[in-house]
């Protein structure tokens, strides 16, 4: 996964759009202190392994302050998918926080318009 921080977090703030609306993308948002979050991002990495079209961003939820009040992320692990697929609500991207399994993910992530 690639770490964002800075510029390119902006990227991922709804008041802020750098990148055009309805671009596919996935941010990932994690704490470091999270057991759940370890097992979530090996479970990610190995899909961006499998599929090299998959390309997730991530960021440690203390560092993103910002975007966690923008997209109001309840807990994490939290991945934040915008894809071909995936309307844009009023509150914001798709948001997933229960990853139940890499073949789970495979199947939310095609249906996002991801792979």
């Amino acid at each position: 996964m690639n770490p964002v921080h800075g510029l390119e977090l902006q990227n991922f703030i709804p008041s802020r759009p750098v990148t055009a609306a309805g671009s596919r993308r996935s941010l990932y948002v994690y704490s470091p202190f999270c057991g759940s979050c370890r097992l979530a991002e090996q479970m990610l990495t190995l899909l961006e392994q499998s599929y090299p079209q998959l390309a997730i961003a991530s960021v440690n939820v203390l560092d993103a302050a910002e975007l966690v009040q923008a997209h109001r992320i309840e807990s994490v692990p939290c991945l934040l998918l915008w894809g071909e697929d995936t309307t844009e609500r009023e509150s914001g991207p798709e948001k997933i926080y229960a990853f139940h399994s890499v073949t789970y993910m495979y199947e939310r992530l095609k249906g996002g318009g991801l792979l």
